[in-house]
């Protein structure tokens, strides 16, 4: 993808279109949050750890962060809807749903699993 396109879906965010990029999801939800979504390398769900979950939270996070330093877009959007960055690490089932593993919202982590 190159950047003009990224930058047009980005604005399309803010209109519900989510954005997808290699493993992160980004969409806007109805309960005023920018939800950042990153789906697990992990296989098979017998094999979560939480400490492999954390790092892939991390990476999430700096993934994010370098992403609204290129596209300065996102980060009017938060502020012009008055958004929460909610990260959540999610685990994709084959594409029969996804288990939401952990979130941050605000530097606080909750487990779901």
């Amino acid at each position: 993808m190159n950047d003009s396109y990224i930058q047009d879906r980005i604005w399309k965010i803010a209109d519900g279109v989510p954005l997808k990029l290699g493993n992160m999801t980004i969409q806007t939800t109805d309960s005023e949050k920018l939800l950042v979504t990153g789906w697990t390398r992990i296989v098979h769900i017998e094999n979560f750890k939480k400490t492999y979950v954390l790092l892939e939270l991390k990476e999430l996070k700096a993934s994010f962060t370098d992403l609204t330093e290129t596209y300065g877009g996102i980060n009017t959007i938060i502020e012009k809807n008055n958004l929460m960055v909610e990260f959540l690490m999610a685990y994709d089932d084959a594409g029969k749903c996804g288990i939401g593993l952990c979130s941050e919202l605000n530097g606080e982590l909750n487990w779901y699993l």
